[in-house]
């Protein structure tokens, strides 16, 4: 299948759009790593005007994870999350935060305004990858103090390589993404999933049947801010070697998709709405 052919399944317009770029629509669907600078592009036209008429933030971010995960057939799981306090949740996902707070002995460190990685969109391989609710483990993971997120390998190399310093954690300020704001996007890379350590010799990514069932080679991020200081991050697990070079070439898709999506993060439309799924 050409890649365009599969954004087109996500949108009609998708073809037009990054033709116009000049790809050649006889290609095949480009790999992570062969993706050329024009192939990238032309995702990046199609799916900002696509997303833009989304009515949430969750909305958007299922489209884009979705028309990534057809346009990069390597990708066999690709999730958006943004970075909000306990007390925006909707009830769902606040009982999933709660609920993993209690399991890290630590609900006393929930407060309303602690910041909980919350899951706005999904798309993979498997059937409960597609829906964010059904993403249990992953669906709002609240940042309830260094250590604990320091304890937990792939998320706290996540907000080490997007400059994040941990330390806020444990006082009252508010997430420090400054770097990440306008232009300032940044990038998560684990060049071998199966073996890719931090620094303290942890393997970044712990789940090693996950690795080894669906033969992921290359995990990859890439994080972004708006201008209140909401953070976003997507987060791909790809079965092919990609690079630090070739990956360094995404991070201008967070921006299109924040252009995209900044009034709905500005008017808090972050969720469906209540009843509507």
């Amino acid at each position: 299948m050409h890649y365009l052919d599969a954004l087109a399944q996500c949108d009609p317009s998708t073809v037009a759009l990054a033709t116009r770029r000049g790809c050649d629509y006889g290609a095949e669907m480009p790999s992570l790593q062969g993706a050329s600078w024009s192939e990238i592009g032309a995702f990046r036209d199609a799916i900002e005007p696509a997303i833009a008429g989304e009515p949430s933030l969750c909305a958007a971010a299922q489209k884009f994870v979705t028309s990534f995960v057809a346009s990069f057939p390597s990708i066999v799981l690709s999730r958006m999350f943004a970075v909000l306090p306990f007390a925006r949740l909707p009830p769902l996902d606040a009982a999933a935060a709660l609920r993993f707070a209690e399991t890290a002995d630590a609900a006393s460190l929930l407060l309303p305004t602690t910041p909980v990685l919350s899951l706005l969109g999904s798309c993979g391989v498997k059937p409960d990858w597609n829906d964010r609710l059904r993403s249990h483990g992953h669906l709002a993971i609240p940042l309830l103090s260094r250590a604990l997120v320091e304890g937990i390998p792939m998320i706290a190399q996540l907000l080490a390589d997007v400059g994040v310093d941990l330390s806020w954690l444990d006082g009252a300020g508010e997430i420090d993404s400054r770097r990440m704001l306008g232009s300032s996007n940044q990038c998560f890379y684990v060049a071998q999933a199966s073996s890719s350590r931090d620094s303290r010799g942890r393997l970044i990514i712990p789940s090693q049947t996950f690795v080894a069932e669906l033969g992921i080679e290359t995990v990859f991020g890439m994080a972004g801010s708006y201008l209140d200081g909401t953070m976003l991050a997507a987060i791909s697990f790809s079965t092919e070697v990609v690079q630090r070079a070739a990956i360094d070439r995404f991070p201008t898709l967070i921006a299109n998709f924040k252009m995209a999506t900044t009034k709905l993060a500005l008017e808090g439309r972050i969720y469906p709405p209540a009843g509507s799924g």
